[in-house]
C-alpha cells in the first residue's frame, strides 16, 4: 500500500507540475515574447504529463507482479479508474493553457 500512495503522490506531483505552466504563462505573459511563454510553459506540462504517466506505468506494472503473486492484498482504486482521472485532469490543464493563451 505504501508504493501505491508514492506512486499517486507522483501522479498528484505531476499534475501540480502541469498547472505550474499556467502560472508561469501568468507570470511572464505581460514582459516577455509569446514564444517563450509557450516554450516554458509546455515545458512544465509535458514534464507533468510524462511524471504522471511514469508513475501510471509503474502501477501497471506493480499491479501484474501482485496478481501474480497473489498475496490476497488487493489494491484501494482500479488502475482503469486512475488512469481516467488523469487522463481528465491533464486535457483540462491543457485546456485552460491553450484557451489562456488563445485569449
Amino acid at each position: 500500500m505504501a508504493a501505491t500512495r508514492t506512486l499517486l503522490s507522483l501522479v498528484r506531483t505531476g499534475a501540480a507540475i502541469s498547472g505550474g505552466g499556467a502560472l508561469v504563462t501568468e507570470l511572464l505573459i505581460k514582459g516577455w515574447p509569446r514564444w517563450v511563454v509557450i516554450i516554458l510553459s509546455s515545458g512544465f506540462v509535458f514534464l507533468g504529463y510524462a511524471l504522471m504517466w511514469s508513475a501510471l506505468k509503474k502501477g501497471r506494472k506493480m499491479r501484474a507482479q501482485l496478481e501474480r503473486e497473489q498475496t490476497g492484498e488487493g489494491f484501494l482504486l482500479p488502475l482503469g479508474e486512475v488512469t481516467a482521472w488523469t487522463v481528465t485532469l491533464q486535457l483540462l490543464i491543457a485546456t485552460v493553457l491553450v484557451l489562456y493563451l488563445i485569449g
